[in-house]
């Protein structure tokens, strides 16, 4: 086993490296001067350059050959050596030199993209964006690919999946919800005044601390803090949580708090005993992103969760001593087509993805140039969701993802939406009791039923495989649609 051993001491500096750098991410999205952004390009760039030539040194190359051929693994050895070897070889196809320029050019790109979402203008973020999308069109050509160049990117973010899955998945998924959308956009829509109203930001963040304590987010492992794009950073001891408030509404950074801090739980989920190991880290984004959704949807806005909370939001905020949990309800639970995809209610969020999707994979394959994404961008909003834009911060600007070289990231979030519900139905056949606990503001339960079978696998499973051992059957949109008629036949007083 020495080999292993010095595999797993190997890997785990080259994860510690990773985390150095995400928490000078993390950094540079909330504290970092502004005048610092070439430095911190040059400081991420020599992170992620010694962290890829130690995982595709020679050395690494025979450990992995060496263990590869092992008799007798456990199921958990056999997978972190899969799963490092998975990572050995898709950044063995990848020189140096564009691991460095990717590195170098996402702090730019961000302070660019920030640029250009303030000032409306997507011009001024349009030549880092073209230079990402080379570099990336470059990382796929190297990687390979059996059916389009985009697969070799979505690998990256929801592993063995492939382009042609997400667009069946989609394809079902599109075909259900549109019916569900135009029945409801032809109901009486609750009204949203009671989410609305002076919610002084001090408040926010005390309450929302309180919530987050009660999901169980350990704040000795975590903080709090402000950015303009809300995400969580970090793993395992150091899971950080970053928000954005609004004082006139307070919807944001409530259901912000409880998004972000689904992820965070994930993340602090992992048994001690596989950290730096490919058993303490998430399966997929998509894996991730569901344990954001079921807290945030699933929960957060379940008419049960806020039976616990109600009385304590009355209590914190004023403006809601006079309101009641069934308008407040209503006010949480509108669907109505924004044209913001963090502001988008859960039955039309999957349209925003859809567009994102259908965007990436035409610029990897050539067919949409970076000058008409505004055009189409808008395009595609007015058709799958009847929204006319007004400007490019609202448009093709509002997400980071591109700046920080995420392409590929995007489809995750709608795969997250059917994996939460599928896997809270499985929770709810699981757990004597569970909705009646959370209606209490008690999360144990859950929680636990989501450590045992979700958190503290890391990558022991395949996000495939995982999801027909907990729920028994294959991933499917059934479980959603269900979930959506359920829900929104109750609060819109229709049949779906």
């Amino acid at each position: 086993m020495k080999a292993y051993d010095d595999l797993l001491t190997r890997y785990a500096d080259i994860r510690k490296l990773g985390l150095a750098g995400s928490i000078l991410m993390w950094d540079q999205n909330t504290y970092m001067p502004p005048g610092a952004v070439e430095m911190r390009g040059e400081q991420q760039a020599l992170i992620a350059g010694i962290a890829h030539e130690r995982l595709t040194s020679n050395r690494m190359g025979e450990l992995i050959r060496e263990c590869s051929s092992m008799k007798d693994m456990s199921p958990e050895q056999a997978s972190i050596v899969r799963e490092i070897e998975r990572q050995y070889r898709r950044a063995s196809a990848i020189p140096e030199r564009i691991v460095k320029e990717l590195s170098g050019l996402e702090p730019v790109a961000t302070q660019r993209w920030v640029q250009a979402r303030k000032m409306s203008d997507f011009s001024i973020f349009r030549d880092s964006l073209e230079k990402m999308l080379s570099l990336k069109r470059e990382v796929a050509e190297l990687i390979g690919y059996d059916d389009i160049p985009y697969d070799a990117l979505l690998d990256e973010y929801e592993p063995y999946m492939k382009s042609r899955m997400v667009r069946e998945i989609f394809g079902n998924l599109r075909e259900r919800l549109i019916p569900i959308v135009r029945s409801i956009s032809d109901a009486v829509e609750p009204g949203d005044e009671s989410a609305r109203g002076d919610f002084p930001i001090p408040k926010q963040e005390s309450f929302f601390r309180m919530i987050l304590e009660r999901m169980g987010y350990d704040f000795n492992r975590g903080r709090i803090d402000v950015t303009a794009h809300p995400f969580t950073s970090g793993s395992m001891d150091d899971v950080r949580v970053t928000l954005r408030y609004d004082e006139n509404d307070i919807r944001p950074g409530l259901f912000g708090t409880i998004h972000e801090g689904g992820h965070a739980l994930y993340e602090q989920g992992f048994l001690k005993e596989h950290y730096y190991t490919p058993l303490a880290e998430p399966i997929s984004l998509g894996i991730h992103e569901s344990q954001s959704r079921l807290w945030e949807n699933l929960i957060g806005r379940s008419v049960g969760f806020w039976k616990a909370f109600f009385p304590l939001l009355q209590e914190a905020f004023p403006v809601m001593k006079n309101r009641n949990l069934e308008d407040f309800h209503g006010a949480i639970n509108i669907v109505r087509p924004s044209p913001i995809r963090v502001e988008a209610d859960e039955v039309t969020y999957s349209m925003h993805i859809m567009v994102r999707f259908e965007i990436e994979t035409e610029l990897m394959d050539g067919k949409l140039d970076v000058d008409d994404i505004p055009q189409v961008w808008n395009e595609k909003y007015e058709k799958y969701l009847g929204l006319e834009l007004r400007n490019d911060s609202e448009g093709c600007l509002q997400d980071i993802h591109w700046a920080m070289g995420a392409v590929g990231y995007f489809p995750t979030y709608a795969l997250g939406n059917l994996y939460s519900a599928q896997f809270y139905d499985r929770a709810l056949e699981s757990i004597d009791g569970m909705e009646e606990s959370i209606s209490r503001g008690e999360f144990s339960s859950i929680l636990g039923w989501l450590r045992e079978n979700i958190h503290q696998k890391g990558k022991l499973h395949t996000a495939e495989e995982l999801v027909e051992k907990v729920t028994g059957h294959p991933l499917t949109e059934d479980h959603f649609i269900s979930y959506l008629k359920r829900k929104y036949s109750s609060i819109y007083g229709i049949t779906l």
